[in-house]
């Protein structure tokens, strides 16, 4: 069975900090573009008496212009795909770190939601946001007021790397090979996406348009002869 992954749109920076030091971060979601879910997120907070609660969000989708767009858009985007269950292992070596998929309603859905689904507070969003099929791991902090947590990982949760469809190729490939000098990536399969410019994809359409062509010049030269 083929194994669940998970990706991570981000950027260079952010990709070099995780290769090098062997961590994700955890940040406080309050200045998320979406208000709605980081206001969900406070209600949890304020309701359990946390001092801290810090997020980092994964797709369970796999690539879509959309997502590179949107998360990782320009020249120094990324997608680090991992493997789900052994990244999962990771933040589970932190007993405050909960994590679950997204579930996505409805503002009538969210009507029939009562006491019970309290718990499911933080995995809950907007319907329009349904295509990022999110996943999510939350920090809960009891005692104390902190900015952000480093997540210990090790490289063998990283499956793959793939860079942005905006980088020129010279700067990919060097990029590529500092990434192969860091510690534990020698091996990483890496990768630039061809989401809008693949060879394939443009060969295909080309043996379409001339199988097309070639039969509508047939179909003339038949219909003239018949003419004769």
């Amino acid at each position: 069975m083929k194994k669940q992954t998970l990706n991570r749109y981000t950027y260079l920076p952010i990709l070099f900090d995780l290769l090098d030091q062997k961590r994700l971060t955890m940040l406080d979601p309050k200045k998320w573009d979406d208000k709605n879910d980081s206001y969900y997120l406070e209600l949890y907070k304020k309701t359990l008496k946390l001092k801290s609660l810090l997020a980092l969000c994964f797709s369970e989708s796999g690539e879509t212009y959309e997502m590179w767009k949107v998360f990782s858009g320009g020249t120094s985007g990324v997608c680090i795909e991992f493997d789900k269950e052994l990244l999962i292992s990771y933040f589970n070596k932190d007993e405050r770190i909960i994590c679950g998929s997204i579930e996505y309603l409805t503002r009538r859905n969210m009507r029939n939601k009562d006491i019970q689904d309290f718990e499911k507070l933080p995995f809950m969003k907007r319907r329009a946001f349904k295509n990022e099929k999110e996943f999510r791991f939350i920090l809960k902090e009891i005692d104390r007021k902190i900015p952000g947590v480093f997540v210990p990982i090790g490289i063998d949760c990283i499956s793959r790397i793939t860079f942005n469809p905006w980088i020129p190729n010279d700067v990919y490939e060097s990029n590529k090979a500092i990434i192969r000098r860091i510690d534990g990536c020698k091996n990483i399969s890496i990768r630039r996406t061809s989401v809008i410019d693949n060879e394939e994809w443009k060969t295909t359409g080309e043996r379409i348009a001339n199988s097309y062509g070639d039969a509508h010049a047939l179909k003339k030269v038949s219909n003239h002869n018949r003419t004769d």
